[in-house]
């Protein structure tokens, strides 16, 4: 019963693909050759390497643009310890992530081979899911770090710089996630 109940549902869900694909569209185009933006495809999503993610200690990015905020060598001193316990904190996240990633193959609507096995697409929706709970995870994290940073610097006027140079990163952040998936938290944290 299971597995006719599996091949129905899988059938119901191709169903707007095969219509495409019979009207000359394949899923992609218009049939003139160019791509129609609004064509349902079964792509998921490209994540990007673990490597990038960890890039973004915001402890690190003040430490490396003090110029900018005119931090001193005491105040620099002050972050080097948060810099090193943010790292140490999200290292088992992004341990999990890169394994997840490292394996992860997103399909492809072309690939009709990939499509038909539903342990793939289960497989492949599956790490979608943990990639996408990490960059979450790691996002809520960002607002706790970047609070605890800008409570290391106590002159007002470096605070507001670096407020402004954390959203600017945190902006880029969310940039990774892919398209179509959304971060729980939202809008701004931190109080001008």
């Amino acid at each position: 019963m299971r597995v006719r109940f599996t091949s129905i549902v899988f059938f119901v869900a191709a169903l707007p693909s095969l219509a495409l694909a019979q009207a000359g569209r394949g899923g992609r185009g218009n049939g003139d050759g160019k791509a129609d933006k609004y064509a349902p495809t079964n792509d998921l999503p490209t994540y990007p390497a673990a490597i990038e993610l960890q890039k973004f200690n915001p402890v690190a990015m003040l430490i490396d643009q003090r110029s900018k905020t005119s931090l001193t060598d005491s105040q620099v001193t002050a972050l080097r310890p948060l810099q090193s316990k943010i790292y140490e904190r999200n290292g088992n996240l992004i341990a999990r992530y890169d394994s997840v990633q490292r394996i992860y193959k997103p399909l492809n609507a072309n690939d009709a081979s990939t499509l038909k096995s539903d342990s793939i697409r289960t497989r492949a929706l599956q790490q979608t899911l943990v990639m996408n709970a990490v960059f979450d995870t790691l996002m809520t994290r960002r607002e706790v770090d970047d609070g605890d940073a800008l409570a290391l610097i106590t002159d007002e006027k470096q605070k507001k710089k670096a407020a402004d140079l954390l959203d600017k990163q945190d902006a880029s952040f969310a940039k990774l996630m892919p398209a179509g998936t959304v971060h729980r938290s939202g809008g701004r944290r931190r109080p001008r």
